[in-house]
């Protein structure tokens, strides 16, 4: 086989290849965060974990503003547009621009808002350098990327980055009073792998950025909105609980609910990247049987592992985590269901409803999981009390939620799941 069968076969199965290398770009992210929570675990104690935690929680829900919901919305695009460099550039240039407007928005509500309810330089520390850490992510043109089908031009360096931020994590955290260095090496390797990719990206790829009008900033800004209040949705899901409970219960529960909370990270990290690498694939070919693959042969072995993890979880805790890991145990069983519920979710979204031409539904089902999560957490407050038991079992229901509301509507319109013509057009009476 010569040079150029080569290049094409590999092409023939590029969906396959974005796909792994999204699940190294992705996984290995939060396996180098389980590798140093254990070692954070036993330097810094649970409480310290739990401030950390509390912090890295509140950033979550600015990196989901600063997103906006571009990583949906442009990589679609993205992928509509991928021979024309001039609008990917103007792309580019747009959503950048965005984002650097969100990003200040940003900095002055964690400094009016956030900043003068902290305890000490310690929290302040490390809340601003959690929020430079995910302004860093923020700015990686990963949809570009995502769109073009080209995650393996990135993966391995970016990792490489994140690994050496990781050790420096080793090196300069040794006792409670260095724990603001955990973020502060998070944002230096985020900021690294930010380097590079736009170097890549203006020199391999041939994009960069342009000149663009105000109004082209506004579009692609209000394109995304409905995205980001999904997202906005599901980060209230995803990260109001830590923050309550370190507001409430106090650090040492919050720490016992970010660590649970962080294998349930793990297994979400390794679900996310079938849904990211199905979703430009989708929206350009609408193949429905790709969706019911997902389901078959890849949901059986998910469910094995969630299995395995609740059977042998004080082992795996306590390994991980240290002697403290047994706290852990209860929190993250009452937490495995979220992941049971995960994968469905994922696939059944954005990748299915988007192909099905309604994407507003995956959006809504958000709102919908969050409306359950926010009626659930008042009657927790007011019939049983804030704590992490009530807040777990919430987060499984909450989950839960979301799946049965997208299974209906995708059941209520099945017939769009009819096979579409090779062209990929949409029939007749059809969404766009």
């Amino acid at each position: 086989m010569n040079l150029k069968e080569i290049w094409q076969a590999r092409r023939r199965h590029v969906l396959l290849e974005n796909t792994v290398m999204l699940y190294i770009l992705q996984f290995s992210k939060v396996a180098i965060g389980l590798l140093t929570q254990g070692y954070e675990m036993r330097v810094l104690g649970m409480e310290l974990v739990g401030t950390l935690g509390a912090a890295q929680y509140s950033a979550n829900l600015f990196q989901i503003f600063i997103d906006f919901g571009f990583i949906l919305s442009a990589t679609a695009k993205i992928s509509r547009r991928r021979d024309d460099k001039r609008e990917l550039s103007r792309i580019l240039t747009s959503v950048v621009t965005a984002k650097i407007i969100f990003m200040i928005l940003s900095g002055l509500a964690l400094t009016f808002l956030v900043v003068p309810k902290l305890m000490n330089t310690g929290e302040v520390l490390a809340y601003s350098f959690y929020l430079v850490s995910v302004v860093m992510a923020s700015l990686l043109p990963d949809f570009m990327y995502r769109g073009l089908e080209m995650m393996s031009a990135i993966t391995v360096r970016a990792v490489s980055i994140k690994l050496f931020a990781a050790v420096m994590i080793f090196v300069l955290v040794k006792g409670p009073e260095t724990f603001f260095f955990v973020p502060l090496c998070t944002a230096m390797g985020n900021f690294g792998a930010l380097a590079f990719v736009y170097w890549h990206l203006f020199r391999k790829v041939g994009v960069g950025f342009c000149r663009v009008k105000v109004w082209d900033v506004w579009n692609e800004t209000k394109e995304s909105a409905q995205f980001f209040l999904s997202k906005a949705a599901g980060a209230i899901n995803s990260n109001l609980n830590g923050i309550l409970l370190n507001q409430i219960s106090g650090s040492f529960s919050a720490g016992i609910y970010t660590s649970a909370d962080k294998v349930i990270t793990v297994a979400r990290s390794g679900m996310s990247p079938v849904a990211d690498s199905l979703y430009p694939h989708m929206m350009k070919h609408r193949n429905f049987q790709i969706i019911k693959k997902a389901m078959l042969f890849v949901y059986p072995v998910i469910l094995a592992g969630c299995a395995f993890v609740f059977v042998f979880a004080q082992p795996i805790l306590t390994l991980w985590l240290g002697p403290e890991g047994k706290d852990v145990v209860a929190p993250l069983r009452l937490m495995i269901p979220v992941a049971v519920f995960c994968f469905p979710n994922y696939v059944l979204g954005y990748p299915t409803l988007g192909a099905m031409g309604l994407a507003k539904y995956a959006n809504i089902s958000v709102g919908f999981g969050t409306l359950v999560y926010l009626l659930g957490a008042g009657a927790a407050y007011f019939w049983f009390g804030i704590n992490w038991v009530s807040l777990c079992l919430l987060s499984s229901i909450t989950e839960f939620s979301i799946l049965a509301f997208r299974v209906v509507v995708i059941a209520a319109n099945r017939d769009r799941l009819r096979q579409r013509p090779e062209t990929g057009a949409i029939p007749d009476g059809e969404d766009e």
